[in-house]
């Protein structure tokens, strides 16, 4: 994870299957880059997650989603595999948090998403 200046956002980057405790401690690291630089836009990189459990969905929803809209999260941008359970796991969490919490919109590229992110600054 790390701050992207050229596009003004926090830039997370999931590489390989995590552990419950290792999901959660690397989702809070994103909090704290949001509040840290007042991060309004997220580009979160999910081509290569694997299996999120039900719990840590739930907990993104319930948990992680309150703590990012009161940091100043307004816009996450997901960059999805083309095909395998990650993508399948990225929407279901999508759909768990819905539109109401960000603007939320998937990508097929990391180019694309900082593309979009970069055209909605405030």
């Amino acid at each position: 994870m790390r701050w992207d200046r050229e596009h003004n956002c926090v830039n997370a980057e999931f590489k390989t299957f995590a552990t419950s405790v290792e999901f959660r401690e690397g989702t809070m690291k994103i909090i704290d880059a949001i509040r840290d630089k007042h991060a309004v836009s997220l580009v979160s990189d999910n081509r290569r997650l694997e299996g999120v459990s039900d719990m840590e969905q739930l907990w993104i929803r319930d948990s992680w989603s309150p703590l990012a809209q009161a940091g100043g999260l307004e816009r996450i941008a997901v960059v999805l595999a083309r095909q395998g359970i990650g993508t399948f796991v990225s929407q279901e969490m999508i759909a768990q948090i819905g539109d109401k919490a960000f603007v939320t919109r998937t990508f097929e590229s990391l180019p694309e998403a900082l593309k979009w992110v970069a055209g909605h600054e405030r």
